[in-house]
């Protein structure tokens, strides 16, 4: 199946190695398979893996920098000299600032915070700091998370007689700051692990100066490294499950607490991504970052839960203004065909630059690709960088550095500033930099499993997963498939949206997974793809599957045609009346263009006499427009926004709504379905009290019904129109698969779109 992948090639070596690491650390070969195939492929790497602990953490010591760091501060000790840490406003920023400014003020120096809110601009602020000199003389200043590119800033400190250590963890400029400078990613030197974030590197230098005594703030070490989307792998992971034992109902600082809002639950690194981290940052992305801040130094009940309730709130309005612009990016990008470029730049003089990160990243995982997005700020474009598995952004924006402002990251997620006036020059550059530098590079929506499952998984391996969390980037909860065909999923109770169904590797439990019912009744193979979830319930293990995609195999579709047939007739439903679609010869088809374009079959037999297309993405019914990739898809219920042309390459029943310019193969042949419907009223009294005397059966879909409910005298095209007629009109529906009868419902068979537009197509064929 093209759209799955699967680490499956291992040779014998392969396996000797898996059935040693085993063997030795007393753990099932398929738990160490997965760790070998993330290359945690020695007996050595894996026991230290699956023994995450500050046992594990290096020597502070071997970070450059740390030693003449504790010099320095020992002297500003020793003088009473007052010291500024200044951080950055988010909550990797916001964490490290309150790690060093606690650690400090413990070691017994004279502490100062200051944390610049968005507007004033990403790094260390001159002026920021001389305010606050003007106010409380600073004789030293240390930056965390951010000072690394703050060459000039820090030059202009220093020439006011104020002193400057750089902390951080971002990627190195060709000329570093004139300074002490801690940062593990300066190449040339000792400490063994370069992913540390900005709050691990605060905590380095902590434990340099007050040892163990730091260890009580790996909560927001921990936060931070997670927030920061930090790989969870080697000293990260140890790192995150040292601070996770502080998120303990006995342990949990308050503050926590009350972001969490459900203190009850065991706090995992996943919770701290996208329940905590998010409050956090809403406050410097609404413009108050310093309330994140106070809330962590507060002492007492009442203004922890008061600057909890403002971020909270302040959480909630973020959410808000992330939609809008979205939505905003979105529009631009599909009105403007931005999609079709392999790099999209979109940018809004009236959109948030708190929010645009965000929204790079929710417009990365729709259109497949890096994303940059800029928002206006005091005449320059502010921008904010994501990218994808295989792209380094920050690299790509390197090489049209001379263009920018400013610019700073990592391989994953990068800010740069842009004057307005080289904002299409920069956007050029970038393309012609991609297009160079990747070339070759396909991106490419699949689904990785380890492997496909083909028995009833165990109870012992399921929680053996358990040793490999926490997971996040770099260490991915693992996905598996199993094989099934025809599928009757259930809800989990009366009107819910989760769904449940047995398979033979274990019962699967889908959330929202209403979408996939029709998908997993067909009869043809598929594959599931889901998570392994470990429970226990009073004393009782249970292991259950989190469905994350079932995907079709569409090698033999012979037995679907009567679920083409039903397809064809519910797309009258969204019928664009008067629509007719322009001849196109196949030779004028833009079957190479990537972006934008899609093809649409109502027979899947058809798909053979256009082999330029059969590699392309194919989908049933719904169309997965991510990226408007071009793509094929069989009798769809609507056409989707985005795409710039919808080509039919057989003849449908009707042209469906959309904005696209339409094109149809010339010379195609009426669809074969319509002059087999009949309109005919007997035929529809028929099936109404075929229907009627099988109310509160398990109805399914009208495909599905026919040969359960043995239907005679009508044929199998004549039920599913009649049935869906009176589905559409409200004399029947369907409540969690069952058939009920609305006795009150009265209508003409006319009211019905699908009725009335049969009948019209009827009489012009006549």
């Amino acid at each position: 199946m093209d759209n799955l992948k699967t680490f499956t090639n291992l040779n014998k070596t392969d396996l000797d190695i898996i059935k040693q690491i085993s063997n030795t650390c007393g753990i099932l070969f398929d738990t160490a398979r997965i760790l070998y195939c993330r290359k945690i492929d020695t007996v050595q790497k894996a026991k230290r893996f699956l023994n995450p602990s500050k046992e594990n953490f290096n020597d502070p010591f071997l970070l450059n920098g740390v030693e003449q760091a504790v010099d320095r501060l020992n002297v500003a000790k020793k003088l009473g000299q007052t010291v500024l840490v200044f951080g950055d406003y988010d909550a990797d920023g916001i964490c490290a600032t309150t790690v060093l400014s606690e650690c400090l003020k413990e070691y017994g120096i004279n502490t100062l915070t200051a944390i610049p809110e968005r507007e004033e601009g990403y790094g260390l602020n001159f002026d920021k700091v001389m305010q606050i000199n003007a106010q409380t003389l600073v004789n030293l200043v240390v930056t965390v998370d951010c000072g690394i590119s703050d060459y000039q800033v820090i030059s202009n400190l220093k020439s006011q007689n104020i002193d400057v250590i750089v902390t951080d963890h971002h990627e190195p400029p060709e000329v570093l700051p004139d300074c002490i400078t801690i940062n593990p990613k300066i190449p040339a030197q000792n400490y063994p692990f370069d992913g540390l974030c900005g709050a691990g590197v605060a905590y380095k230098l902590s434990y340099a100066l007050i040892g163990e005594t730091a260890d009580k703030y790996l909560d927001f070490v921990a936060l931070a490294t997670v927030a920061d989307s930090m790989e969870l792998l080697d000293e990260n992971r140890d790192i995150v499950v040292e601070g996770l034992k502080i998120f303990t109902e006995k342990n949990i600082r308050p503050a926590f607490k009350y972001l969490l809002g459900d203190a009850d639950k065991k706090v995992t690194a996943s919770m701290l991504a996208y329940q905590v981290a998010p409050r956090v940052n809403a406050g410097g992305r609404m413009g108050d970052a310093n309330s994140a801040l106070q809330l962590f130094s507060a002492q007492t009940e009442e203004q922890i839960f008061n600057l909890s309730a403002k971020l909270n709130g302040y959480n909630m309005a973020r959410q808000a203004e992330c939609d809008r612009v979205y939505n905003s990016a979105k529009e631009l990008i599909n009105t403007r065909k931005l999609y079709k470029n392999n790099v999209i730049l979109v940018r809004g003089d009236d959109w948030n630059a708190g929010v645009i990160g965000i929204v790079s990243s929710r417009l990365v995982e729709e259109y497949r690709r890096p994303v940059i997005t800029f928002a206006l700020c005091d005449g320059y474009y502010k921008g904010s960088a994501r990218s994808v598995d295989g792209v380094n952004v920050h690299d790509l924006i390197s090489s049209a550095k001379e263009l920018l402002k400013t610019f700073g990251g990592h391989a994953q997620a990068a800010g740069v500033s842009v004057d307005v006036d080289k904002y299409d020059i920069f956007y050029a550059r970038i393309l012609e930099n991609y297009n160079r530098i990747y070339k070759d590079l396909v991106l490419q929506d699949k689904s990785e499993v380890e492997w496909e499952i083909f028995k009833p998984v165990s109870v012992r391996f399921a929680r053996e997963l358990a040793l490999l969390e926490p997971y996040g980037l770099g260490n991915k909860k693992p996905l598996f498939s199993t094989s099934v065909e025809s599928v009757k999923a259930t809800p989990l109770k009366a009107g819910s949206p989760h769904y449940s169904f047995d398979t033979l590797a274990m019962q699967m439990l889908n959330f929202n997974g209403e979408k996939d019912v029709l998908s997993l009744s067909l009869p043809i193979k598929k594959q599931v793809v889901f998570e392994i979830n470990y429970s226990v319930f009073r004393n009782v293990q249970s292991v259950k599957g989190f469905v994350k995609n079932v995907l079709l195999d569409l090698e033999d579709t012979s037995n679907l045609e009567p679920f083409f047939k039903r397809q064809q007739i519910l797309s009258l439903l969204n019928n664009d009346l008067g629509r007719y679609a322009q001849n196109i010869a196949i030779n004028q088809i833009p079957f190479d263009q990537k972006f934008g374009v899609l093809y649409v079959l109502n027979n899947y037999k058809n798909l053979s006499k256009y082999p330029c297309i059969k590699n392309l993405p194919i989908d049933l019914f719904d169309v997965n427009s991510k990226g408007c990739i071009s793509r094929v898809v069989i009798c769809p219920s609507s056409i989707p926004d985005g795409y710039e042309m919808v080509v039919y390459l057989d003849k449908p029943i009707c042209y469906q709504k959309t904005i696209a310019k339409t094109y149809c193969v010339e010379n195609l042949e009426n669809n074969y379905l319509i002059t087999n419907l009949s309109t005919d009223r007997s035929a529809f009294a028929y099936v109404f009290n075929t229907l009627k005397a099988f109310e509160n059966v398990y109805f399914g879909n009208s495909v599905m019904a026919y040969e359960q409910l043995c239907v005679e005298n009508i044929s199998l095209d004549n039920f599913i129109f009649a049935s869906e007629v009176f589905f559409e009109l409200g004399f029947f529906s369907l409540k969690d698969g069952y058939l009920k009868l609305n006795a009150d419902v009265k209508s003409p068979l006319t009211n019905s779109l699908i009725y009335s537009t049969i009948c019209n197509i009827k009489e012009n064929l006549c």
